[in-house]
């Protein structure tokens, strides 16, 4: 792999970028408890190192306030802040485990959250999941103190190859995607599927999609991605 330190500047430069957008993009949307606490981590296009944010508010912050580390935990550029340390294997376990992750979110966002402490999966009950290719429950990763070794195996338990999300037992959500766009959407389509299914309890509970349909509205979304743009004078089924 290409190190730090004889290449990788442009990919340390887009990786910062794409940290502050998937920031800016999670406070917009208003899926993040009211402290706005979260952290981002970003592969380093061709390395296997990773920036990290290394405060606890994904509210605008610095480029100085983003580190660098190496799969192991260890810093190789910038620094984090005592408590920081305690996220870092969260963090960099999923790259570990999947070579096609390029980003790592978590976040405390209320709704998905609320499914998290009370150990409950959340299971395909909107199209947004289902569009998403979300079709099994998201897992839950049992409970253990934030930074301990049975937390970070706890997480590396429910890692598969088709994990986007993960409920973080008594504690937040974790997301998982291939860039930082696709990671903050998974956290968006997991705070609305977790609204939609706590509110539905008030009419007798969420109704699963059939299995026979789960995969239908990405196979869908997948017709129309083909198809191209719709333009004047033509029409599509």
């Amino acid at each position: 792999m290409t190190s730090i330190d004889t290449g990788a500047g442009a990919g340390v430069r887009a990786s910062f970028q794409s940290i502050i957008q998937a920031a800016e993009t999670l406070i917009k949307a208003g899926v993040l408890s009211p402290s706005l606490h979260g952290n981002i981590s970003v592969r380093i296009p061709g390395t296997d190192s990773i920036v990290l944010t290394g405060r606890a508010s994904l509210a605008a912050f610095a480029e100085e306030e983003l580190a660098i580390l190496d799969l192991d935990g260890n810093v190789l550029r910038g620094r984090l802040e005592p408590t920081a340390h305690e996220i870092v294997h969260m963090h960099t376990t999923p790259y570990k485990l999947r070579r096609d992750v390029g980003c790592v979110i978590h976040t405390h966002s209320p709704y998905s959250s609320t499914y998290a402490v009370a150990s409950k999966p959340l299971e395909c009950i909107s199209e947004a999941m289902s569009r998403s290719e979300m079709t099994e429950p998201v897992p839950i990763a049992k409970y253990a103190p934030r930074g301990s070794k049975q937390a970070v195996e706890n997480i590396a338990g429910v890692i598969t190859d088709r994990t986007k999300g993960i409920l973080l037992e008594n504690h937040g959500i974790l997301t998982l995607g291939p860039d930082a766009n696709a990671a903050a959407r998974v956290v968006i389509v997991m705070e609305e599927t977790a609204f939609l299914g706590i509110h539905a309890a008030a009419l007798g509970g969420a109704k699963l999609i059939p299995s026979s349909m789960l995969h239908a509205s990405a196979e869908r979304a997948a017709e129309f991605q083909r198809a191209g743009t719709l333009e004047s004078g033509k029409s599509r089924a």
